[in-house]
């Protein structure tokens, strides 16, 4: 039996979730704040449940980013420290594949907008389907050019586009709304493991550790020491001019 444990930081609800033998079958949630504080037990609960320890683990996937930097940083430092000590593999998931695949169902195009900073968000499509694949992107767009930007690379039929935008800023889901694209994602606050409001969908961690094993199986195993978040901006702090 593998046993993957998933963990996404990348937004400011965080989640984790375990998956055996490839398929998600528990997971938690994280409040805002909590990303330090709880991680650690909320995964240790999720073990517990199954009467499993850290020990037991397979592997750990983490949400790679692009998302908030104290959330990735903290999820992957935590992983890192767990497979240091133990058997468990390390592997990253990028937060656009985990976001398109947790919606992979979608009947059209998914696309994945995560929000930016400066006026920026970063977006990407996919096709839908048991294994979402990558047409364009991640690219960094302007809120205002979002929605052109998606329709242009959906191309000239006029194919659904479900926008998965997790931690998108309320004014923007109201501009994508306004241009007929529909959304995904309850906006930021919702219960995690909702889509629009409503109890239907794991949260993103459950993509996560589903994408995880499969990546394992496959080989693509993080060094500890090279393993790093992917930030998709510069950060906000700048140096003094000198």
């Amino acid at each position: 039996m593998r046993y993957i444990l998933g963990i996404d930081t990348a937004n400011r609800f965080g989640s984790v979730a375990l998956a055996l033998d490839g398929s998600a079958s528990s997971w938690g949630t994280l409040d805002p704040g909590e990303h330090s504080s709880g991680l650690s037990r909320a995964s240790e609960d999720l073990l517990r449940e199954r009467n499993l320890t850290l020990r037991d683990l397979t592997g750990i996937a983490v949400s790679q980013g692009p998302g908030s930097f104290t959330g990735l940083r903290i999820g992957l430092a935590w992983a890192k420290g767990v497979c240091f000590g133990l058997p468990a593999k390390l592997t990253l998931v990028s937060s656009h594949e985990a976001n398109a695949y947790r919606h992979r169902f979608a009947r059209g195009l998914i696309a994945t907008v995560l929000q930016g900073e400066r006026g920026q968000v970063q977006a990407s499509l996919w096709s839908a389907g048991a294994q979402p694949g990558s047409l364009w992107g991640p690219e960094r767009i302007s809120e205002e050019d979002l929605a052109d930007a998606l329709r242009k690379a959906a191309g000239p039929k006029n194919t659904a586009i479900w926008v998965a935008a997790p931690d998108l800023k309320p004014e923007i889901r109201e501009l994508l709304e306004e241009e007929g694209l529909v959304l995904l994602d309850g906006p930021p606050g919702s219960p995690a493991g909702t889509e629009g409001g409503a109890d239907s969908l794991p949260p993103t961690a459950a993509a996560v550790a589903e994408l995880g094993d499969r990546n394992l199986l496959a080989g693509r195993i993080e060094d500890l020491a090279d393993a790093a978040p992917s930030y998709g901006r510069a950060p906000n702090a700048r140096k003094p001019s000198s």
